[in-house]
Parts: C-alpha cells; sequence; structure tokens
C-alpha cells in the first residue's frame, strides 16, 4: 500500500479533466499535475485516497513526445494556464479525448466525432480576472492557493492587456490604480482594440462582433476570446429561419443578437437582470424578455409556444432536470447547446438522444489554449 512520501516510477497515459495526467501503479490510479502523455516521471506520492493517489513531479525521467518547454516563466507556480508543457497540437488532442470520454461515461454515446475549431494559442485572452497583492501588486492566484503572485507579462493575454499589465509592473507608484479599485482585492480588465477597460473605473463596455456591436457590464460575464466569439456566433445562428425561436440562459443578448434576424419572434429569457438589461439593448424590439429562472420560465405561457429552435447556454452545472424535461417535450425540431463543461453537457445530451432527438453536429471551439478547459457547441436534430 502507497504512502505518503514514496516515490514511484509512472507512465503518464493520458490528460484527465482537469489537467492532471493519470497513470497507474500496483493497480492503482495515480494523478500528477503538469504531467504529459508519454512521461515516465518519478513521483513523489502527496495525498492517499480511498481508491487512487495524487503525486508530484519530482523528477522527469523520459519526456513524453507532446512535451514542451513552457513559453511562460511562471507556469507551474501561477494558478492559470495547466497544459502549457504540452504542444498545442497535443492540448489539441487532449480536450477531444476528455469530450469524447465524457460522451462516452456521462452520456452513454460511443464514437462520437467532434470537430474542432482552433485558436491562436498564445496572445488570445481579452478578459482576465486580476488579484492585488498587500504590496500593491497586479497578479493571478498562485496554483493550489489562495496567495497572489504577481505578474508583469502573461503570454495568453491579447496585446491591449498585455500592455496595460506591463505598464502596472512598471509603475512603482500604485496610488491611481488603488482609487480606481477602492479597496477591491480583485478586480476584471478587458482589453479591446487600443485600450484595456477596468472595473471600477469603466462600467460597460462595447464591441463589435461579426458586424453587431454588443454592449455589457465589465464586472459581468462574457466571453473572454473574441475571435472565437466571432467563429461560434455563425455556428450557433447562421442560416436559421422559423416562425419562433428561444434564447436561454440569453446573457447580454449574443446570440439573440443575431437569431432575430431569422426568426419573427424570439423569446430571451436570463435570471441576471442587468444582463437582461444590456439584452434589451442589443436585441432590441423584436424579442419578448423574461427576467427570471429558465425553471420557472418553463411553466410560463411563453413556454408552452411551438419553437423552431432553442438555444441553451447554461452555466457550468448544466441543464436542471426541470429544464431537461421541457426542452425534451418541446419537441423543437433544432436545439443548439453551448456548453463550458463537457460532463454535464454529455449527461444531457443523453437525456436528449433518448427522447428522440439525434445529434446533427459536434464542435470543440478551443476558446482557452494552454488549459484543460473545453467549450462546445451541440446541435440537436428531431428525428
Amino acid at each position: 500500500m502507497a504512502q505518503s512520501g514514496e516515490i514511484m516510477n509512472l507512465l503518464v497515459e493520458r490528460i484527465v479533466p482537469g489537467g492532471d495526467g493519470m497513470g497507474h501503479h500496483e493497480g492503482r490510479t495515480v494523478f500528477v499535475p503538469l504531467a504529459a502523455p508519454g512521461d515516465e516521471l518519478a513521483v513523489r506520492v502527496v495525498d492517499v485516497k480511498p481508491g487512487y493517489l495524487r503525486g508530484e513531479i519530482k523528477a522527469i525521467l523520459k519526456p513524453g513526445p507532446a512535451r514542451i518547454e513552457p513559453v511562460c516563466p511562471l507556469y507551474g507556480e501561477c494558478g492559470g494556464c495547466n497544459l502549457m508543457h504540452l504542444s498545442y497540437e497535443a492540448q489539441l488532442e487532449a480536450r477531444l479525448d476528455l469530450a469524447k470520454d465524457a460522451w462516452r461515461r456521462s452520456g452513454g454515446i460511443e464514437n462520437l466525432d467532434f470537430d474542432i475549431v482552433v485558436s491562436r494559442s498564445l496572445g488570445y485572452r481579452n478578459r482576465a480576472q486580476f488579484h492585488r497583492a498587500r504590496s500593491g501588486e497586479v497578479g493571478y492566484t498562485r496554483r493550489s492557493s489562495s496567495s497572489v503572485l504577481g505578474v508583469g507579462t502573461c503570454p495568453i493575454l491579447a496585446a491591449p492587456l498585455a500592455r496595460w499589465l506591463r505598464e502596472q509592473a512598471d509603475s512603482p507608484d500604485r496610488r491611481a490604480l488603488d482609487r480606481i479599485l477602492a479597496g477591491k482585492d480583485r478586480f476584471v480588465a478587458f482589453g479591446y482594440l487600443e485600450r484595456t477597460f477596468l472595473e471600477g473605473q469603466d462600467r460597460d463596455i462595447t464591441v463589435e462582433i461579426c458586424g453587431k456591436s454588443l454592449r455589457f457590464d465589465i464586472g459581468g460575464f462574457f466571453q473572454s476570446n473574441l475571435d472565437m466569439v466571432e467563429k461560434l456566433v455563425p455556428a450557433v445562428c447562421s442560416g436559421l429561419s422559423g416562425a419562433r425561436a428561444a434564447d436561454l440562459y440569453c446573457g447580454v443578448g449574443l446570440f439573440g443578437t443575431f437569431l432575430k434576424d431569422g426568426f419573427d419572434h424570439l423569446n430571451c429569457v436570463e435570471q441576471e437582470t442587468r444582463a437582461l438589461g444590456h439584452a434589451c439593448a442589443n436585441v432590441g424590439k423584436a424579442a419578448s424578455y423574461a427576467a427570471t429562472s429558465i425553471e420557472d420560465w418553463t411553466k410560463s405561457s411563453q413556454a408552452r409556444e411551438r419553437f423552431d429552435y432553442v438555444v441553451v447556454d447554461p452555466p457550468r452545472a448544466g441543464l436542471s432536470a426541470q429544464v431537461r424535461s421541457w426542452l425534451a417535450a418541446s419537441r423543437a425540431p433544432l436545439i443548439g447547446y453551448v456548453s463550458c463543461d463537457p460532463v454535464s453537457l454529455a449527461r444531457d445530451a443523453g437525456i436528449l438522444v433518448a427522447a428522440g432527438y439525434a445529434i446533427e453536429s459536434a464542435t470543440v471551439f478551443d476558446f482557452y489554449p494552454q488549459t484543460s478547459h473545453v467549450e462546445s457547441y451541440v446541435r440537436f436534430r428531431l428525428d
């Protein structure tokens, strides 16, 4: 029986959800952060759990074929990226494997072929949440810790945001930022075109997506990779038309802004009232709006209408049982599902397939290179 502190040799087999490498030692599963498939490692056991072990790399005895030197000197110490030690091609393969494994385990669906839409591997991120150390330094939280790591450069940030971060690191005077943040120890920054917008200094920001302007609260949710949003929106919205569509978990109306052009009527539903206020402005009078939970909306008179297309973009937990039941019973000819978690997506997909829907397409959109996050869009068609 392995003990904490024991050193063992381990062959890493694959990447698992959360980004750890996984191998086996004497019949027990071992999870190791920052490991690459094919690595032969000396691993120290740091945690013994029923049925599995957690370890840390003590030495790389033989690197796997996909292992590369990370481009960030703080990689491994910073709590942001967790796959920067893999080539971008290997990262894509890992994310596809994570998606397929989730569908097999949580959805009972085998051999689903995903397309993949790639991103720039660096310099892609327009939005980031920063923390401030007691010294006033701006940075990120450390890996497996809540302490702040001061950061002067970050290779995944889009150009205006990266430039702003360098300016903060180069300036010893923190008073201007102190005035903006008013005592906050964390804040959101958004880089767009040549400017960086700061939570506390700026309230709203307007960006252009596929030729249309969208306004949102800088402190609220909006996708962090604008280049990939430009690729996701057509996949979700283009070429669709009919009498009625529903945009559930609509946020600030990203999809509704485009769906309104193809449908006679559109229902936008969002529980967060400030986001829905932006949706009203972004989508306009072509839609009806409901400031309520999706669960409550499914019991409304609006939900009893016949929909030609329903798009859902739920949080990481996916759809609740009530929403899944409504969606399956709606018999909408087409359902679009935007997901940030392959496990909850696969679970919900299995239920829709059992209710008579076929999977028309499945695509991974690589919104977050250098990390193990998997963003997907799946379209279901009623058989």
